[in-house]
């Protein structure tokens, strides 16, 4: 990850067996707290800022795709 300006971290955030249901507070609120699970998981980080969060479908499981950039 070095000497990227971007960097993309992709984390399951409902997985298909997963009943889990969220208002889109709530959802807002875990996001917010998965991108700090992610920057105590990869300091590596530290330089970056979170850029972009996507959200995509992919094999019935709901993924976070957060985007940081330098």
């Amino acid at each position: 990850m070095t000497d990227k300006l971007k960097c993309s971290v992709v984390i399951p955030v409902v997985t298909k067996d997963s009943s889990q249901t969220f208002s889109v507070e709530e959802l807002f609120g875990h996001l917010q707290s998965m991108v700090g699970k992610v920057r105590q998981a990869n300091p590596n980080l530290v330089d970056y800022h979170l850029h972009d969060v996507g959200l995509r479908l992919e094999q019935g499981e709901l993924q976070a795709v957060f985007e940081f950039r330098r």
